[in-house]
């Protein structure tokens, strides 16, 4: 997520699986001085829009997390239960390492989220 300026100002990564109507919100982060305002629910609705009735989980979750999640599933009631394991379709192939840090993707502007 960008300002309109430009600055990097939070970040969601999340999977699915079409088969098992799983999906994962591996990372989720927004910039301190912008929380409260509603930037990680946008951020949610994007990623949940993609698996609509699919079974959710999280990975590991920071202290704001830990408050964050619980509100999102009372107020959406969609469970976001912290990692509840990965179907063997998201599961990392053997001997699989991330791409090295490059040239970041440019952004897509989505409205209506």
């Amino acid at each position: 997520m960008f300002s309109r300026d430009g600055y990097d100002i939070g970040r969601l990564v999340w999977v699915v699986c079409d088969v098992c109507r799983i999906g994962s919100i591996n990372k989720i982060s927004i910039d301190p001085d912008l929380h409260r305002q509603g930037l990680g629910r946008r951020l949610m609705r994007r990623a949940l829009a993609d698996g609509p009735g699919y079974t959710w989980q999280t990975t590991h979750q920071s202290p704001q997390a830990r408050n964050f999640f619980p509100a999102l599933e009372e107020e959406w009631g969609v469970a976001l239960p912290e990692f509840g394991g990965v179907c063997e379709h998201l599961a990392s192939p053997t001997g699989y390492r991330t791409p090295s840090p490059g040239r970041r993707p440019r952004p897509v502007l989505e409205r209506g989220v």
